[in-house]
Order: structure tokens, then sequence, then C-alpha cells
């Protein structure tokens, strides 16, 4: 029983340590894009998360009352899980030629000029798939940072090379060295 947790885990988990993304050699300069998570992978999360909470809920009927308060907790759980995905679902960074916004339901929105934006880092995790691009301020603040996990990610790293904006590759950053320059 052991090995087939281990086997479960390792094909979960294993998946993630794979070389990390490279920016597409052919890729070309676009003047307006979006960004966001993929809609097919999230809308996935997030029935994948109601059938949880639907099954919880339904089996929460024909269970006896010691066992009810588990499954309110696992119901809990699953509930904060489905408004973290809803929010995820809800980015949106918005690039022109001028600026770049970022906002979650179109509300809480971050927003930066391109001629305040001092450097881009392409920073890669040793043993993870994804990239982070993150783009710093006049002050070395990180401002917006992203994930190559998302569409579009890498025609801002190609705009910041046609607007000659440094764009540093590095490794193995910890979130605060990632924080600031």
């Amino acid at each position: 029983m052991e090995h087939f947790f281990e086997l479960i885990a390792e094909l979960l988990f294993g998946l993630a340590k794979s070389k990390p993304d490279k920016m597409p050699s052919d890729i070309s300069y676009n003047p307006i894009f979006l960004i966001r998570h993929p809609a097919k992978k999230n809308l996935a999360k997030v029935f994948a998360t109601i059938i949880v909470i639907g099954v919880f809920s339904l089996l929460w009927i024909f269970v006896d009352n010691d066992t009810r308060l588990l499954f309110i907790i696992f119901i809990i759980l699953f509930g904060i899980l489905l408004i973290l995905t809803l929010i995820v679902f809800s980015f949106r960074c918005y690039v022109t030629e001028q600026h770049i916004k970022k906002s979650y339901w179109g509300l809480f929105s971050k927003y930066i000029e391109w001629d305040k934006v001092s450097c881009i880092r392409v920073v890669e995790k040793t043993d993870e798939k994804s990239v982070i691009i993150a783009i710093y301020n006049d002050d070395g603040k990180c401002v917006i940072d992203l994930n190559t996990d998302m569409e579009n990610v890498w025609y801002i790293v190609k705009m910041a090379e046609v607007k000659n904006i440094t764009v540093k590759h590095e490794k193995d950053l910890s979130l605060k060295q990632i924080s600031h320059l």
C-alpha cells in the first residue's frame, strides 16, 4: 500500500519536475495582448471543486452526527478553494505599447507605464517547469509578477526587448529576492 501512495505522489508531483519553460525563438512582437490563466484549465478546476463540494454535501445527509462536523469542515475548505480558483480565473493583465494593467474582476487593478519600468527578470527555479517573469519600477520594486503557465506571457519579454528595457535571466531566487532588484 505504501508503494501505491508513492506511485500516485510521483505521478502527481513528478510532472512538475521537468525543464523550465523557455521563450520561443520565433516569437514576434505584438503591440497589444492579454495575459491570463488558461480558461479550460481553470474551468476544469472550478467544476472539479464544485463536484467535490456536491459529493460532500450529499454524503453529509447520510452520515451520523459525529461525522457531519468533518464533512462540514471539508465543504468549507473546498468552498474556500473554489473562491480562490475563481479569483485566479478573473486575473487579467492588459498590455499595450504605453502601459501594463493588471486586474482581478476588473476592480483591483495595478497600473504601470512602460516608461516607469526599469527592468524585467526572468527567474527559473530548479526542478520546476514554470518560470517567473517579474516587472520592476524605477525604485527597483517588483510591481507585477507573472508566471509562464499563463497565456501570452512571453510577449511581455519580447516587448521589453523591443523597448530596450533590461531583461535579466536568473536562477533560484527566493520570493524576497524577487520582490526587489
